[in-house]
């Protein structure tokens, strides 16, 4: 079980394969949550491979893409819940796919969230703020 302080309440993991998807979700963060450090993988072999080799506290989320290469969310989201020393670490569906079974189906692995990818700045700031609000300002319980 991960108590709260192997959270880094700054610390933020992004899987996404996309350049123009991490500007905007990067620079929205970076505006709503100040002095965040923001890591990024382009997929999720990348993310396992990390957790791997972590030595120091787990970030405060995961913002992962769905449609990536090599290991995809869903896959990447399964290996985590998998995982007993990262199963409970929360983890954000970034996607594209607004397909009510892909939703359900991320739900069903164990996503905590998900979000549709914006098509306009303000909508990115938007989701930063509850991202900030649900997992860098909550007490985690466990």
């Amino acid at each position: 079980m991960i108590v709260d302080s192997q959270f880094n309440r700054k610390l933020i993991y992004i899987v996404d394969d996309d350049e123009d998807d991490l500007f905007f979700i990067k620079s929205a963060i970076a505006n709503n949550i100040p002095n965040s450090v923001i890591k990024c993988f382009i997929n999720g072999k990348q993310l396992i491979d990390h957790f791997g080799k972590l030595k120091s506290a787990m970030p405060a989320f995961v913002l992962l893409d769905l449609n990536m290469p090599v290991l995809n969310g869903k896959e990447t989201l399964k290996q985590i819940r998998q995982n007993e020393l990262i199963t409970n670490l929360p983890v954000v569906i970034f996607s594209t796919s607004n397909c009510p079974v892909e939703k359900s189906l991320c739900f069903e692995y164990g996503a905590n969230n998900y979000y549709c990818k914006p098509s306009c700045v303000d909508a990115y700031n938007e989701i930063a703020q509850k991202l900030k609000v649900e997992y860098v300002e909550r007490a985690v319980v466990n």
